[in-house]
């Protein structure tokens, strides 16, 4: 079983996780149970290792989330409605199998009730992300020793880059992020960015998540409006 870094820290001795009014709770045998004001509802085979995928509860920006983690370590948010649990998001971390290219992507909106099959929503989306990060140039970067720059999406008018200064940066997923809009840039002053995206269109970047603190996979979310209003300067000076 392989855990990225990133999300090895996550695994957490504390059960209970609130839900608004309802709490999600490890039951017994791999199961997980829903208790709400007016619901009891228990899920079968969701945590403990299945068909070589590691699983767990845990808790993220103090929202209740399932941990997997096989070929892509993927958390999977989850919101009570109803008396049953849906899944609301899937933060996935991997990295392309040809190029190297880090993969740090959400998706959210799925609003799909858990199963026991749960774990294979995520590779759905980053099946096709790894895809997409195999076609990028790296050889720049490898045969010529020079800086690579790559741009993974652009949010009305803001485009989203990723810059790798060294092969060890590749190496180690911590390329620097940067935006840049009308010729001014602002570099992200974090190096676990997440790009966000919503199920109403699913090719379309709606925002960006850095991650601030890992014990406890902390998220600050960028939104479209805090992107436009961050203090941009001179591309020249930063790249």
């Amino acid at each position: 079983m392989k855990i990225f870094p990133l999300l090895a820290i996550l695994i957490q001795t504390a059960l209970a996780l609130s839900a608004n009014a309802a709490e999600i709770i490890k039951g017994k045998n791999g199961s997980i149970i829903l208790y709400s004001k007016t619901y009891t509802t228990s899920y079968e085979d969701i945590t403990k290792s299945k068909d070589g995928i590691y699983r767990d509860l845990i808790k993220t920006n103090g929202v209740p989330a399932l941990l997997t983690s096989g070929d892509a370590d993927i958390i999977y948010t989850l919101k009570e409605k109803n008396g049953k649990i849906f899944i609301d998001c899937a933060i996935a971390e991997t990295r392309s199998n040809q190029t190297g290219i880090p993969i740090r992507k959400s998706i959210c909106d799925l609003n799909k009730e858990l199963d026991q099959d749960y774990a294979e929503l995520g590779y759905s989306f980053t099946d096709q992300w790894k895809d997409e990060a195999s076609t990028i140039d790296i050889t720049p970067l490898t045969m010529n020793k020079k800086p690579l720059d790559v741009t993974r999406g652009i949010i009305e008018g803001i485009e989203i880059h990723e810059n790798y200064k060294s092969l060890s940066q590749l190496e180690n997923s911590t390329p620097d992020t940067y935006l840049k809009k009308n010729n001014e840039c602002y570099k992200i002053p974090h190096k676990q960015i997440f790009i966000n995206y919503s199920t109403t269109n699913p090719a379309q970047p709606i925002g960006l998540s850095a991650l601030i603190t890992p014990e406890i996979y902390e998220l600050k979310k960028y939104t479209t409006t805090t992107l436009k209003s961050l203090k941009y300067q001179k591309c020249s000076e930063m790249y």
